[in-house]
């Protein structure tokens, strides 16, 4: 009944006060004195309803008593005027939005900390509390849990061979990390893998997290994986899969250098030198910056080349040379990384769920051999192919002469001359005309 009257006295704009409120009976009557509004109600034998008695519905205060901040508009109340449009996932429901909303609908004003504090309830209200989400989950997850989703480890097996690993802030009131393990499907996805969750990233908890990753997943030859410069994941890649080799995101190295204050030259030298096909390329591009910059150089060379450039990369990197891939997965997560931990699960599965539908549709609808992505790539690359000068050596061996410069494309091998073929594991334009010349 109460509940009733305090809708009635926002909408107009009014205030009444509880004269006598107890489990038989209520009265209440208007604020102003003077004003003659008020209500009488007894509860009903055996029941929980009360009857109104009596009930004078006409205010006679005044306009300038009534007020637009409204006490009994309270969190509650605003609550539920709210709590659909915090559901609704394409609606950003700030502490201004309520406050416009109330003020549109009611006409009252309420504040930005207590429209805040409604926000927080409302989500607390729909997800849980941190507290609760925690209690849920048996005691030994508290420090460490790892999770993989059956589509995630059965398409695995048809990525590239590059996992990619990193871990971010949580948000919640607990905090901690969550690990990201992603890789690259042949369409050229981000692919997730499996995901863990950590007080931090420290040695015991990386060598946890990967030993649940080992036995859930395929562990296939020539791994790679690929990771910023964290030493407990160093640490971890090498006790739980030694076979694996340990490549560094050119990214996060070079932030490295831009945070040693290296010059823009050398910084550029750098990025030639690690992206470089050829290792003749590689030796004098770092010839370069050693003469321009001795302290980078030798910086640079306490990582071995064999963990950074892809010349000297001694398993197949493809053209994943940084680890953006799972930073882009960080930031499609964010949202659920502000939520308690049951509802960020919910949250990934969510997402992953839409994803897997949306490539199986689209894979379901290509009529072509290799996926749509491989098909534009080599499509794009054909026209350059077009222009180049293709000489028979023997029926698989050829010599390509582009722009005056001349390379061997072996087609039994799948090698060329400027390494690309073989390196990124997809025909580049000397590869393609080859193939046209001999099969077409």
């Amino acid at each position: 009944m109460t509940k009733f009257f305090y809708n009635l006295e926002i909408n107009q704009i009014v205030e009444f006060t509880d004269v006598r409120s107890c489990s038989k009976r209520y009265v209440l009557k208007c604020i102003v004195d003077k004003c003659g509004w008020n209500v009488r109600a007894t509860r009903i034998k055996n029941s929980t309803l009360f009857r109104v008695i009596k009930y004078h519905n006409i205010h006679e205060c005044s306009v300038d008593a009534r007020k637009s901040d409204q006490k009994h508009a309270t969190s509650n109340f605003i609550s539920e005027q709210i709590i659909e449009h915090v559901r609704d996932k394409k609606i950003k429901v700030t502490p201004t939005f309520v406050e416009n909303e109330m003020k549109k609908k009611f006409g009252i004003d309420i504040g930005y900390h207590k429209a805040w504090h409604t926000i927080q309830k409302v989500v607390a209200c729909i997800r849980g509390t941190p507290k609760e989400n925690y209690q849920i989950l048996p005691s030994y997850l508290f420090a460490y849990m790892f999770f993989a989703y059956a589509a995630s480890v059965a398409g695995w097996s048809y990525c590239r061979t590059i996992i990619a690993v990193d871990a971010t802030f949580l948000k919640s009131k607990y905090r901690g990390v969550l690990f990201v393990v992603v890789s690259k499907d042949a369409n050229n996805q981000i692919f997730p893998i499996c995901f863990g969750v950590a007080e931090s990233e420290n040695n015991k908890a990386y060598i946890w997290f990967f030993g649940e990753m080992r036995k859930a997943i395929q562990v296939r030859r020539e791994l790679v994986f690929l990771s910023d410069r964290n030493q407990s994941i160093a640490n971890g890649i090498r006790k739980v899969f030694p076979e694996a080799h340990h490549g560094i995101c050119l990214y996060h190295f070079e932030k490295n250098l831009k945070q040693r204050h290296a010059k823009a030259t050398t910084i550029n030298l750098f990025q030639s030198a690690a992206r470089s096909y050829k290792r003749e390329d590689f030796n004098q591009l770092m010839s370069q910056l050693k003469s321009i910059d001795k302290k980078t150089y030798n910086y640079i060379m306490e990582e071995p080349p064999e963990r950074w450039a892809r010349s000297w990369f001694p398993r197949r990197r493809y053209d994943m040379l940084t680890t953006n891939m799972v930073e882009s997965m960080n930031s499609v997560l964010l949202k659920g990384r502000e939520m308690p931990i049951l509802r960020m699960f919910d949250f990934i599965q969510e997402k992953l769920g839409e994803w897997f539908y949306e490539w199986r549709k689209k894979a379901n609808e290509t009529f072509h051999r290799v996926s749509i992505w491989a098909e534009e790539e080599m499509t794009k690359k054909m026209d350059l192919a077009c222009k180049m000068f293709v000489f028979n050596l023997d029926s698989m061996l050829f010599r390509i002469n582009s722009e005056g410069i001349e390379f061997i494309v072996d087609l039994k091998k799948r090698t060329c001359d400027c390494l690309e073929f073989q390196l990124d594991e997809l025909p580049y334009p000397h590869a393609i005309a080859a193939i046209n010349k001999r099969y077409l």
